[in-house]
């Protein structure tokens, strides 16, 4: 019986700004500006965050969390050696300062440079553990050193060192015995070793930690099926579809499974639409590997984001917009293409907030207008979705859809 592994879930990069355990307070004007950087980071304005980073620099604010910050955006800009140089120096400036050793391993590891990346993860595992002992800061840095040793596993796992990567996995779990990653990780280290009984026991406890991630479903579902419990996989494996229609194993293995249970045109359905679901997923690993090679080109990234979005991943399809968007911060589709992402995501509250900020940055664009008049009828807000349509109107007159629009309003 044929199983697909999951996908590979991604490294655990530690957002947000962090501290050291000791570290002075900035004078005020650029204490001003590291909140605006944080506000503009939070809410996903990358170009605004590193405008704002480089006046700082510019006026030689030597602030580690203006540095930590833009590494971290560069690092999702997949300009990997101008996030290496940021992060080191936030420890020329602060040698104790938490998470950069480990955002620097981050950096390596999404480069395939796993072997650099321990080398970087040790660090800021010595770190915490110095700067704790001197503190006696307990719990919370147990949570961290977990999270680092699980980390750890994954590189020794990546580079076929199996029993290192179990060493580092129960180590983490005897840390922190709770984190869904770990269970999760452990679970495939051991499917790969064929011990499913195993797998299956740290994939359920991985799912029980965090049921609303659809890999942890995924996992537990694929493993139920194949040890032979198929009336139970049944409903995780449909609710990672219907969540995530471009999961290939979800898809197959629920195929699988309803054939199995007796549903042989429904479970047939999903199995023909697997080649289908391979050749996107080549189209996205072709464009992934492009935005890599050509970090700076925003066409190569707005491909990505339309792979990415077919494909269900919608995570990466907004972070990939926002990558464009960091390099044509003016371009209107590119935000238009967000503000549309949130509908898909179900999100109709930051949908309406993302085009209703469109229309006001720029009062002629038809298409915020339009979209927002269709945010507004779905919400039932008939009188403010006429106005809007009536916007469209005045700058694109003979448009069929909003006269559509308008008459069903009437």
């Amino acid at each position: 019986m044929r199983i697909i592994a999951m996908s590979v879930l991604g490294a655990l990069l530690m957002l947000g700004c962090s501290k050291s355990a000791v570290q002075k307070d900035p004078d005020p004007d650029a204490a001003a500006l590291i909140s605006r950087v944080q506000a503009a980071y939070d809410r996903g304005d990358w170009n605004t965050a590193l405008v704002l980073a480089d006046s700082a620099e510019r006026r030689s604010f030597a602030v580690p969390d203006l540095y930590f910050t833009r590494g971290l955006i560069l690092t999702k800009m997949r300009r990997f050696d101008a996030a290496q140089r940021a992060f080191e120096r936030v420890l020329a400036l602060d040698p104790e300062y938490r998470k950069a050793w480990y955002n620097l391993g981050h950096n390596a590891f999404l480069q395939r440079q796993y072997r650099e990346a321990l080398r970087y993860y040790e660090q800021e595992r010595a770190l915490i553990t110095k700067v704790g002992r001197r503190a006696d800061s307990g719990g919370q840095d147990r949570l961290a050193l977990s999270a680092i040793a699980a980390q750890i596993g994954r590189t020794y796992a990546l580079l076929g060192k199996r029993d290192s990567a179990e060493v580092a996995y129960q180590e983490a779990l005897a840390l922190d015995g709770t984190y869904p990653v770990t269970h999760a990780w452990l679970s495939e280290l051991y499917e790969e070793q064929g011990h499913i009984e195993q797998a299956l026991e740290h994939a359920r406890k991985a799912f029980e930690g965090n049921p609303n991630e659809t890999e942890y479903a995924y996992r537990l579902g694929a493993l139920l099926f194949q040890s032979g419990q198929v009336a139970a996989s049944v409903p995780l494996l449909s609710s990672v579809v219907q969540r995530w229609p471009g999961h290939e194993g979800a898809t197959y293995n629920l195929g699988r499974a309803l054939i199995a249970a007796g549903h042989e045109k429904e479970g047939q359905a999903l199995l023909d639409r697997i080649d289908e679901i391979q050749r996107l997923q080549e189209e996205a690993g072709i464009a992934q590997r492009a935005v890599e090679v050509f970090p700076d080109d925003p066409q190569r990234w707005i491909t990505l984001a339309g792979l990415m979005l077919r494909s269900g991943y919608y995570d990466k399809a907004e972070e990939a917009f926002r990558a464009a968007l960091a390099r044509k911060p003016n371009d209107l589709s590119l935000r238009n293409d967000l503000a549309n992402l949130a509908i898909v995501r179900g999100d109709t509250a930051l949908a309406l907030q993302r085009f209703q900020e469109l229309v006001r940055d720029d009062s002629t664009f038809a298409d915020g207008w339009l979209n927002l008049g269709i945010i507004y009828a779905m919400t039932g807000q008939s009188q403010a979705a006429r106005a809007a349509w009536q916007q469209v109107l005045r700058y694109k007159p003979d448009d069929p859809d909003v006269k559509a629009y308008l008459a069903r309003l009437d």
